[in-house]
């Protein structure tokens, strides 16, 4: 009886010294939970500068007014043009909400040629175009999502355009006209924000180079008239300047 009692005793006593035990304790330290990095703030807005690249595909359209065409003489041709070209870029942009407004000009080296077929049957003459340069001064419009950015464009073009009559009898001569024409352009693309101030783009571009004439003696029906168009593919890589106090990425 005397033992049951002592371990009654010792049970009570180790169940009220718990509590003083538990209260003991260090209390567990509160820790805050990270706090997320806010989101980046995409701007357009302000001056650019990039080079870009592509390719090129068109139509020379060639009329001959001094005879029309018969079997064997084929004054007035059609014939595709293709090359590429590499160039600058510099342009500046204003941002309205999503919407985003802008101007921009341009200028490629280019090597963009093509070849008629015979004109006079049997004796290999033809004709040759080659657009050695070409650039734009254009508007855009475009939607914003953030990094992204959809256009379209539109406005003036201007190309270094060579075309020549390559006679194949000797000693006809070589009839050239290099000239530099005013045309128009349109065009749409995407471009994206892949880092601060820096952005890739891809774009197409239609170019009208208008009219060019080539006066092969006084008389004036003895002319060609070439009118020439071009489809280009370009991409490109933009740096974008800060500009009062604006960063094209804001974190």
């Amino acid at each position: 009886m005397k033992k049951i009692l002592i371990g009654f005793a010792g049970a009570v006593a180790l169940t009220l010294s718990a509590p003083a035990g538990a209260a003991d304790l260090a209390a567990r330290p509160y820790t805050k939970a990270p706090v997320a990095p806010p989101a980046p703030i995409y701007s357009w807005t302000g001056f650019y500068v990039g080079v870009q690249g592509g390719g090129a595909w068109g139509r020379s359209d060639e009329t001959f007014f001094g005879a029309p065409n018969t079997a064997i003489f084929a004054g007035s041709q059609d014939y595709d043009t293709t090359g590429g070209f590499v160039g600058g870029v510099f342009g500046y942009n204003w941002q309205s909400g999503p919407v985003v407004f802008g101007i921009e000009g341009d200028y490629h080296w280019a090597d963009i040629n093509g070849r008629s077929a015979e004109i006079n049957a049997g004796l290999g003459d033809t004709y040759f175009t080659r657009i050695r340069g070409f650039g734009d001064i254009k508007g855009r419009l475009g939607y914003s999502t953030g990094p992204a950015l959809f256009f379209v464009s539109g406005g003036a073009a201007v190309g270094d355009i060579q075309h020549r009559y390559d006679p194949a009898l000797v000693p006809s001569p070589t009839f050239a006209q290099n000239d530099w024409r005013w045309g128009w352009t349109v065009g749409a693309g995407a471009e994206y924000m892949f880092a601060p101030n820096w952005s890739a783009k891809i774009e197409y571009n239609y170019i009208d180079f208008g009219r060019s004439t080539i006066q092969y003696t006084p008389v004036p029906a003895n002319r060609s008239e070439w009118t020439d168009t071009v489809h280009t593919v370009k991409a490109g890589v933009n740096y974008h300047f800060n500009w009062g106090g604006l960063g094209t990425t804001r974190y």
